[in-house]
């Protein structure tokens, strides 16, 4: 029987709660389940692709069907055929996140055109976090302790305090 292998890529800058919400229900549809930690050209950010791998391992500690790896200089699409995955795992927070990821979904499409997008609704209480605002949040040491695991919550304060 071929595994059935769930790639959930995202930048994870930082990890969150969602996040974790997400890949822990992916656990259930999936043999395995790859956090793909990619670099998004459009976003500046606080972590080294280093850091946010090591910050999503230890937040990813306890999930035996999960492995962490990173995107390098190589599209998604390409990575998800190396790996002979059966589907992306997305989240969607709300209409907004809907018509992103739609057209995120076409271009993969459009270059591995099996390639397959499983959407998961993120539940009521990570519906309003976002990587952006957990960041703007720490950066004015607002309280982000209810968004992110504490590795990430002190990892953020180390950052903004050593700038």
């Amino acid at each position: 029987m071929t595994k059935r292998i769930g790639i959930f890529p995202g930048s994870f800058d930082p990890i969150t709660y969602g996040h974790l919400d997400l890949i822990e229900r992916s656990t259930q549809l999936f043999d395995e389940v790859i956090v793909l930690v990619a670099m998004n050209t459009s976003k500046s950010h606080l972590f080294s692709p280093q850091e946010r791998i090591q910050l999503v391992k230890q937040a990813l500690s306890k999930f035996d069907k999960v492995r962490v790896e990173q995107l390098r200089d190589e599209l998604v699409a390409e990575y998800y055929q190396e790996v002979q995955a059966v589907a992306l795992i997305r989240g969607l927070r709300n209409t907004i996140d809907f018509e992103y990821e739609y057209n995120i979904h076409s271009l993969n499409q459009g270059q591995y055109q099996d390639l397959e997008t499983v959407l998961l609704y993120a539940k009521e209480p990570y519906r309003a976090i976002s990587s952006s605002m957990i960041k703007e949040i720490a950066q004015f040491n607002g309280d982000v302790s209810s968004y992110v695991p504490m590795e990430v919550e002190r990892a953020m304060k180390d950052k903004w305090n050593n700038q």
